[in-house]
């Protein structure tokens, strides 16, 4: 099976890469598919973003509970006002907000079940969120919150929890207007292709 799944992706990419190589674009696709996953629950934050390429964008806010476990994720100072400075940004991101992480070998087959082409394609979705700089991941007090999102986040205000841990605030600046917006993850991948097929090719 994991050889297999590693023969797939190099003749899909017409190169031979190493099972490194192999890993990590499942992982980026396992992310991308958490993402999608995790959208439903997400609501409008920035309604005039910008990617780091100056691409007007929106910004989707997905809030987690900051428990213990998941701040272990990243180096957050004990100091809740030192903490709401950090940020956390890219696949560490993904991480310290709670998704999987596949880091063995037999993990590749994971990747068969969807198809090589599928992994190829999440994965690049993946990339171009990490190339634009998309992903950040920042802790917040409740009472630090913008009044606007305060007020879409809800039933995560009123946990136990919540009040005692604070709340993790996983942005994704998506390159689409406000008016644009779903929160599935058909209408992600609908925004991420769009874009990146009107991306200039690389030189050379």
């Amino acid at each position: 099976m994991i050889f297999r799944t590693l023969s797939l992706l190099r003749s899909l990419q017409g190169a031979h890469h190493t099972a490194q190589d192999a890993r990590a674009r499942i992982q980026q696709a396992c992310d991308y598919r958490w993402l999608k996953g995790q959208l439903a629950h997400g609501m409008i934050g920035a309604r005039e973003a910008r990617l780091n390429d100056g691409t007007p964008a929106v910004s989707v806010v997905l809030p987690f509970v900051a428990t213990p476990e998941r701040r272990r994720g990243g180096r957050w100072p004990e100091d809740p006002a030192e903490r709401e400075d950090c940020f956390v940004e890219g696949t560490h991101a993904c991480r310290a907000a709670g998704a999987p992480g596949y880091r063995t070998l037999e993990s590749l087959s994971q990747g068969l079940a969807q198809g090589g082409m599928a992994i190829l394609k999440d994965a690049a979705r993946f990339q171009y969120l990490i190339e634009r700089e998309a992903l950040r991941l920042t802790w917040r007090r409740l009472e630090s919150l913008a009044p606007d999102l305060a007020g879409q986040l809800g039933r995560h205000l009123t946990t136990r929890d919540s009040e005692r841990h604070g709340l993790f605030l996983l942005e994704i600046r998506l390159p689409a207007a406000a008016s644009d917006v779903a929160l599935n993850g058909d209408w992600l991948d609908r925004c991420l292709d769009r874009y990146r097929r009107i991306l200039p090719k690389p030189a050379g």
